[in-house]
């Protein structure tokens, strides 16, 4: 079902353009100039698109990359689209109205090498979380039915709390979601391989793919200084790593001898 919203359009401007300018997960890379503007963007563009080339052919080389595996990660800048992030309204709230970011990514630089990690990270991850993640609704109400009634876990003076991540897709910067990814694959993958990728070879890829995501807005291109653009499902994958480490550390730490994390 489609949600119509009706607004304010200056307002709405207003909005969009104060989030970009605070955000500390954007950083200006070039600013479109009259004349030559989307010359110079296309070169930002194409030169990108050869490091990242030049990058997977060095992991060929290395052999941490086979013939076909590098062959389907190269990015052919002729089909190539520079993202642009555009906002939809969050209308959650009663009398407050903000703002979501979303950052197209289909035909972006970063498609092809985001699609090979996802599919190859998702299912192992899913399976290491489940214990700890509600998939839906049902899930969560068999779930307290069990705490409740068959744990005995859940009692009048329980405590419950929840926590809501306004952050989700941009929650650390590059390098810090690669260490973090590095100790959750080290702690949960006995011959640190998955399907015969080390962990050092998933790290080198991450590292192209969150170093080279760039989008265009008004006249600026920006490149992303904290995770990756949300309309991307390894985004979701990577930033379920994140707080699933996040948490397991915090509950070391946590006082009370019963408590329940699920999310």
């Amino acid at each position: 079902m489609n949600t119509l919203y009706l607004g304010n359009r200056q307002e709405f401007e207003t909005k969009a353009i104060d989030y970009v300018s605070k955000s500390d997960a954007y950083k200006v890379l070039l600013k479109k100039d009259k004349g030559n503007g989307d010359q110079k963007w296309q070169t930002e563009l194409n030169q990108m698109v050869e490091s990242m080339n030049l990058l997977l052919e060095s992991l060929k080389n290395h052999e941490f990359l086979n013939v076909d595996l590098y062959n389907g990660l190269l990015v052919d800048a002729s089909k190539v689209k520079l993202p642009y992030l555009y906002f939809l309204p969050d209308v959650s709230k009663e009398n407050e109205i903000s703002l979501v970011p979303y950052i197209t990514s289909q035909h972006s630089a970063t498609w092809k090498i985001s699609k090979y990690l996802n599919e190859l990270l998702r299912p192992f991850v899913d399976k290491i979380l489940s214990t700890t993640t509600f998939r839906d609704e049902p899930d969560f109400m068999y779930q307290l039915y069990d705490h409740i009634f068959t744990k005995h876990e859940l009692q009048s003076t329980t405590l419950l709390c929840a926590i809501k991540i306004t952050n989700f897709y941009t929650l650390d910067t590059h390098k810090n979601m690669i260490d973090i990814v590095d100790c959750f694959l080290e702690d949960n993958l006995v011959p640190n391989k998955l399907e015969q990728v080390t962990i050092q070879n998933i790290k080198n890829l991450l590292h192209i793919f969150l170093y080279n995501n760039i989008f265009y807005y008004k006249d600026h291109i920006y490149t992303l200084t904290k995770d990756s653009p949300n309309t991307m499902p390894l985004s979701d994958t990577l930033s379920n790593i994140y707080v699933f480490v996040w948490q397991k550390q915090n509950l070391k730490t946590a006082t009370a001898k019963q408590r329940i994390f699920r999310k």
